[in-house]
């Protein structure tokens, strides 16, 4: 019986060692900060950084330029998966027919925790900070707490979706005393949906839609839809075509126009 615990014990042993080494061998799979942390069983940092820029001349009856650029990292560790994003847009165009300069910008930052509990499921904290002077925002903080689905669909196909909730609040740039809008923090149900199809190692089309709706105030939502298409020219070095959508319902009580949509092509650098 002893002679028997033994060997049972000895194959045990050696399929743990066998699982461990391939374990340590085992090297991330491609475009890994999209997919589920259980897709890489290397207990190490994983590190990706990626810039995107784009630029438009614009001459005429309307003159002027445009630029876009967006930087993101994303730092994983086991489960637990950091990123943080940052978008910036500029506008300066000069209305000839008009006699009048129009100047825009708008900034955004976002930083999330991804924790995967499952190879399908995970839970996410996140933190949104904005500010866009034609929607008139000089401030506006977005906290908020969720769990969704995160799988690689097929071999090239990667989709997640989030459901989350949290708290708004947010600053105007002009007086709003006397507009009907909301003031001070207020809670909201937010999704967000990400889909990335890798083609080939030189074409992938990116696309992530997202919609918040206040819980109080049903009337009070904004949402957006990002479309990219990636072509490596020389790697790391890629060529980017974009649109981008967004509407803010918010904005629109305060006589801004609601929608604003931007086609680029610029470059893109993933590491």
């Amino acid at each position: 019986m002893k002679k028997f615990i033994l060997a049972i014990l000895f194959i045990v042993s050696g399929c743990l060692s066998s699982t461990a080494a391939q374990t340590v061998e085992k090297k991330p799979s491609p475009q890994w900060w999209l997919s589920s942390s259980f897709a890489d069983t290397v207990e190490q940092y994983l590190f990706h950084a990626e810039a995107q820029y784009s630029y438009t001349k614009m001459s005429g009856t309307i003159a002027g330029e445009m630029h876009s650029g967006k930087v993101s990292t994303a730092v994983r560790k086991s489960i637990f998966t950091l990123h943080a994003d940052y978008f910036i847009d500029k506008t300066d165009l000069s209305l000839k027919s008009l006699g009048m300069n129009y100047l825009a910008s708008s900034q955004a930052f976002t930083s999330y925790l991804d924790v995967d509990t499952t190879p399908l499921l995970y839970g996410e904290g996140g933190f949104i900070w904005e500010k866009d002077n034609t929607l008139y925002l000089k401030n506006r903080y977005t906290f908020y707490i969720g769990a969704g689905l995160n799988g690689i669909i097929y071999k090239q196909h990667y989709l997640k979706i989030l459901f989350a909730a949290g708290t708004i609040n947010q600053q105007y740039t002009v007086p709003v005393g006397n507009f009907d809008v909301v003031k001070g923090a207020h809670s909201a149900f937010y999704i967000k949906q990400q889909y990335k199809y890798v083609i080939n190692p030189i074409l992938s089309f990116m696309e992530e839609a997202y919609y918040l709706n206040d819980i109080d105030y049903t009337n009070r939502y904004r949402l957006g839809v990002i479309l990219n298409a990636r072509v490596i020219v020389a790697e790391p070095v890629g060529l980017m075509l974009g649109y981008n959508y967004r509407f803010d319902k918010e904005s629109e009580l305060l006589g801004a126009i609601p929608r604003n949509t931007t086609q680029s092509i610029g470059i893109n650098i993933s590491f």
